[in-house]
């Protein structure tokens, strides 16, 4: 069985820092080995995460990468979605300044404004009233409703399940979440449209914030633990035919 996981930093990192991608506390291994055990087949897992990850880069791999669209979420028997969280954090140095860092020569020029930029992010937050988030809302629903219909037609059949965006206390958002809550919702909104079931982390996240790792946004090994079974059932309810997977993409016309 073919398990696609469409994710950013947490689906590889818990309290301790990042770690490899066969980690057997990481929420991903945590949903292979009980898929396994629920079906009864070998699972074959595939991670596509980044740090950070946007809606915005997600659509943009989907839609461009064909190596992602047609070697492995074509051939995917079962598709976790789990970006967004990073798109409802509060709005700090501008997304498109911080594209263009790459490009900035010299070397020390870029590492020196890049390290400016990176102490001035809670304090824009700050200034800003940490009102607006990181990804604009209207953007926002655009570019997740378009990545959820890409996996639908990409995935075709294929069971499906949205994990719920996570918030966060980190120092670097100012220890700010005021966007996540409406984003949040908005998010789930859109997931129900295309048929997806939402595994909501937040909920369970707010159980152990005092176990996070020091950037206050990962995840210890519990967290990754019960979202990784709760995804897992999700997923085998859809594969047995007791529960529905998402609405399945027409052809016609």
């Amino acid at each position: 069985m073919r398990v696609v996981v469409i994710g950013d930093s947490t689906a590889f990192t818990d309290d301790r820092g990042p770690q490899l991608p066969d980690e057997p506390t990481l929420y991903p291994q945590v949903l292979r080995r009980e898929l396994e055990a629920a079906t009864g087949e070998d699972v074959d897992l595939a991670v596509l995460a980044r740090p950070g990850h946007s809606v915005r880069e997600v659509f943009r791999t989907l839609t461009k990468d064909r190596h992602v669209q047609f070697e492995v979420l074509a051939r995917a028997d079962a598709v976790v979605v789990a970006v967004g969280s990073f798109d409802h954090v509060p709005a700090g140095v501008p997304a498109p300044v911080t594209a263009v860092l790459p490009y900035l020569r010299p070397a020390r020029l870029r590492r020196g404004v890049r390290k400016l930029l990176h102490a001035s992010y809670p304090w824009l937050v700050r200034l800003r009233g940490a009102r607006k988030p990181r990804t604009p809302r209207g953007e926002f629903a655009r570019l997740y409703d378009a990545l959820l219909l890409q996996v639908r037609g990409l995935a075709r059949d294929a069971a499906g399940v949205v994990l719920g965006p996570t918030s966060q206390r980190a120092p670097h958002y100012a220890g700010r979440d005021r966007p996540f809550a409406a984003g949040a919702a908005l998010q789930m909104q859109i997931a129900a449209e295309h048929g997806f079931p939402v595994v909501e982390s937040w909920p369970i996240v707010r159980g152990h914030l005092h176990d996070l790792n020091v950037d206050g946004i990962h995840w210890p090994a519990a967290v990754h633990a019960s979202i990784g079974r709760r995804l897992a059932t999700a997923l085998a309810a859809q594969l047995d035919g007791s529960a529905d997977r998402p609405h399945p993409v027409s052809l016609a016309g």
